[in-house]
């Protein structure tokens, strides 16, 4: 349960670090680097954890229809991912599931790019308009699949049962590794206070 918790996390935070190496450093090395090591956790937490598998391919799939896999570090962690799922195999997961996931992963980037053109014409936001621009689709279906799971656990012997949903701890997990991406500036900064510190007492 930890571990999985702390690869989501480091998923998100490499993965984020990739992107902001690639689009605002244009540090492509190092992009390519962070980018392998979001794929090393993700790999290690999709093949013990059907759910986080079924999460990480949808936003895998969900990506390259929006067109988000775009650069060369997104290219090479893809082809990574999916080359090393394929020889070492996942858990069973819901094909429901993945659909739904793919649909909400594909939403959130569309929905994204959206705020982000509204932005630039500032453009008052709605409600709505935040809830895309943080991408809130996939939370939202990673909470309500999760929720289902839950009740599943609760209500046994139901209509429920022919169905395989999340397991009630996966919205956390997926909060973690939201969390990890969205404030990875945050951590960084952390990361180098701390070493600086160390560093200044040798």
């Amino acid at each position: 349960m930890i571990i999985d918790a702390i690869c989501f996390a480091l998923s998100g935070y490499f993965m984020k670090l990739s992107d902001e190496l690639t689009d605002e450093q244009n540090n492509l090395p190092l992009a390519i680097i962070t980018g392998i090591l979001c794929v090393i956790f993700t790999v290690y937490v999709s093949i013990n954890n059907g759910d986080a598998a079924c999460i990480f391919i949808s936003i895998l799939i969900g990506t390259a229809l929006a067109y988000k896999v775009d650069s060369i570090n997104h290219i090479i962690s893809a082809i990574l991912l999916v080359i090393i799922l394929l020889i070492l195999g996942v858990p069973r997961f819901s094909w429901l599931c993945l659909l739904l996931c793919v649909i909400a992963a594909y939403i959130d980037e569309k929905g994204n790019d959206l705020i982000d053109k509204k932005e630039e014409n500032y453009e008052n936001l709605s409600i709505f308009d935040k809830l895309l621009k943080y991408r809130y689709v996939m939370k939202t279906t990673i909470l309500v699949l999760s929720l289902l799971g839950l009740i599943k656990i609760l209500f046994p012997n139901t209509f429920l049962d022919g169905f395989l949903f999340f397991q009630p701890i996966t919205i956390v997990y997926f909060y973690l590794f939201d969390l990890a991406y969205e404030f990875h500036k945050n951590l960084t900064d952390g990361i180098n206070y701390v070493f600086q510190s160390i560093l200044g007492r040798i």
